[in-house]
C-alpha cells in the first residue's frame, strides 16, 4: 500500500512540472525562431548598425586614439580591430582614389558638392549588393578635430562596408 501511494505521489508531483518545462521550452523556441526581414528593416538596422560603429570610430578619433595619419594609409589598430570585429571594411578618405567602390566614389563627390554649395551633408546608408550595406559619413575641414587631418580637399568621408550578416547578428 505504501508502495502504492508513493507510485501516486511520484506520478502527481512529475506532472506538476510539466506545464512548467512546456512553457520553458515554448519561450526557448520563441528565441531560436528564425525572423524574416524585409529590405526596408534590414536597411535600418544595418543604419542604426553603422551609427553605432562611426560612434565608437568619432569617440576614438577625438580621444586621440586614431590617429588621422595611420588612418588614412590603413595602419590604424583601433579601426583593424573594428573592421574584424565585424568582418568589414571602415576606410577614411579625402579623394575618389581613397575608396573602391562606384558608390563610395559617388558620394564623396556629392559630399564635395554639397560641402562647396554651402548644402549640409549627412550620413548615408545604402545597399551595395544583397550581402553589404555602405554606411557613409562626411566630415569638413571646418571641424577643429578633422582639421589638422584634411589636406587641400574641403570634405573627407569614413566608409563603413558592413555585412548584412554582422548587421542581423547584431539585431535585439
Amino acid at each position: 500500500m505504501n508502495r502504492i501511494v508513493a507510485l501516486c505521489f511520484l506520478l502527481t508531483s512529475c506532472s506538476a512540472f510539466e506545464g512548467k518545462q512546456k512553457t520553458n521550452v515554448n519561450e526557448i523556441i520563441k528565441t531560436q525562431e528564425i525572423r524574416q526581414l524585409n529590405h526596408a528593416e534590414i536597411i535600418i538596422a544595418a543604419e542604426q548598425y553603422g551609427a553605432q560603429t562611426y560612434a565608437q570610430i568619432d569617440e576614438a578619433y577625438r580621444s586621440g586614439q586614431i590617429d588621422c595619419a595611420d588612418a588614412v594609409a590603413h595602419a590604424d589598430q583601433t579601426i583593424a580591430r573594428l573592421a574584424t570585429e565585424m568582418e568589414g571594411q571602415i576606410v577614411l578618405g579625402f579623394e575618389q582614389g581613397d575608396f573602391t567602390s562606384k558608390q563610395e566614389k559617388d558620394l564623396l563627390e556629392a559630399y564635395q558638392y554639397n560641402q562647396e554649395n554651402a548644402v549640409q551633408s549627412q550620413p548615408s546608408i545604402q545597399m551595395m549588393d544583397d550581402k553589404y550595406a555602405l554606411y557613409t559619413v562626411p566630415f569638413a575641414r571646418e571641424d577643429s578635430v578633422y582639421s589638422h587631418c584634411v589636406p587641400d580637399t574641403v570634405v573627407g568621408m569614413w566608409s563603413l562596408v558592413l555585412p548584412i550578416k554582422t548587421v542581423i547578428n547584431h539585431l535585439d
